[in-house]
């Protein structure tokens, strides 16, 4: 019976308390966990003594309040990828053949770089894998006797074994199938794949990466075993049988030439670079733009999260949540940061929502001076992000509680760990 009650209670906190999803605003950082721990004394040092009542109602006020500041606090740090997450300078990476070279900006500073990071990448060679390629051999004749099999193979200098048996009822096919699970299975980075040409088939082997490292002549070696268990398949099958050798990706910087392992790699801690043909005709130029339609859906995301909080989280009512408190302290942000915002086609309706007039934010985004034009909307999702992080800190100022004792305001602040335990479980369900 205690084992069944045990249960019931652990299934219906993990159904109605423990986070749904987990976003890169719960990856704290030690500074930022401090942060949090300082905000909590602060305000526990202050706080008077509350009366919580012990129901699962306002428990799930709490929590659920939390949990919706801290889904919106997410959604707009994810509007962004630079390291400032309420940042509405977007810009992206160009180039003047997508077909060829593909580049994405992941640098810190845009407004900096936008005119002035820029190069020309000749491609010479791309990067490959090795490929081995057996022999095609009829996939309904018999050639291996029936007999327990083993080939090593040597990759990233080390060595692995690989063991099978064959019947006296395989098939060339049937055995070529069983080394491509096996091989596949066993995750060391290779990948096998049985070709097929009319009446005959054949194993592929290649590598999963590209390119040789200094020192290395081969990604990936298949010799005979010497565990003692029957050999020749290696021979008969023609695994050893290198079709492609690894190459790496040859290319130039503005001139400078340059050698890499991958396709795929970074410039100047600014560019991630992806080589996808060779450039004989002329160099490819990459720089940077501001990206216009990136930016007009991070405004336009903005405003729609917080519409949904306003009509979600801050409009639910029961006897116990004060529903009026937090939406008034939400417009008011709002009020404070867009109420003249209707040059950029953003309006304060009457309930508290934000409309938007998409061609009037079009024309704004589009004008040479947008940085200055959105400054208020900018601010505007500072200010959310600081309001969800006091939510996250106090939801149970949202919760009704009768005050039982004032601090004393001529004695010292000391925190009291009575307070805070109350609701901490419960504010940090999800973040350690």
């Amino acid at each position: 019976m205690a084992g069944i009650s045990f249960n019931g209670a652990y299934n219906h906190f993990i159904q109605d308390y423990v986070s749904k999803d987990v976003t890169q605003a719960d990856a704290h950082r030690k500074e930022e966990l401090r942060d949090v721990y300082k905000s909590i004394a602060k305000i526990n040092k202050k706080s008077p003594l509350y009366l919580l009542t012990d129901d699962d109602t306002s428990r799930n006020d709490a929590i659920d309040i939390k949990e919706k500041a801290r889904q919106l606090q997410a959604s707009i740090r994810k509007l962004s990828d630079h390291e400032d997450k309420s940042s509405l300078n977007h810009t992206s990476a160009f180039t003047t053949d997508d077909d060829k070279v593909v580049a994405s900006y992941i640098g810190k500073t845009p407004d900096q770089d936008i005119g002035n990071a820029q190069f020309d990448i000749d491609v010479k060679q791309l990067a490959s894998s090795q490929v081995n390629k057996g022999t095609f051999l009829p996939k309904d004749a018999t050639g291996l006797p029936a007999d327990n099999y083993a080939f090593d193979v040597r990759i990233n200098g080390q060595e692995f074994e690989f063991q099978f048996s064959v019947y006296g009822t395989d098939k060339n096919k049937d055995v070529q199938d069983k080394l491509e699970k096996l091989i596949n299975k066993a995750n060391i980075g290779l990948h096998a794949d049985v070709i097929e040409d009319g009446e005959r088939s054949a194993l592929e082997i290649s590598s999963t990466h590209t390119g040789l490292r200094p020192g290395q002549v081969s990604q990936f070696e298949i010799f005979e075993s010497a565990s003692g268990l029957a050999g020749g398949a290696i021979k008969y099958l023609g695994l050893d049988q290198v079709a492609a050798p690894a190459t790496n990706a040859h290319f130039s910087l503005n001139g400078e030439d340059r050698v890499a392992v991958s396709n795929h790699f970074t410039v100047g801690g600014k560019f991630d670079i992806t080589l996808k043909d060779t450039t004989a005709a002329s160099p490819i130029h990459v720089g940077v733009k501001k990206d216009n339609e990136a930016l007009l859906k991070h405004v336009t995301a903005l405003i729609d999260n917080y519409n949904n909080f306003i009509t979600d989280a801050a409009g639910k009512n029961d006897d116990k949540f004060k529903g009026t408190k937090l939406r008034s302290e939400i417009i008011g942000i709002a009020q404070q940061n867009l109420s003249n915002c209707e040059d950029l086609g953003i309006k304060l309706e009457g309930n508290g929502t934000l409309s938007i007039d998409d061609e009037m934010l079009r024309q704004a985004v589009s004008s040479g001076n947008s940085t200055a034009a959105l400054e208020p909307v900018n601010k505007f999702a500072d200010a959310l992000i600081d309001k969800t992080k006091d939510i996250s800190v106090d939801p149970m100022k949202y919760v009704d509680r009768p005050v039982v004792n004032y601090k004393n305001p001529d004695s010292r602040d000391y925190s009291s760990p009575y307070i805070t335990s109350e609701y901490s479980g419960m504010m940090f369900n999800n973040y350690c």
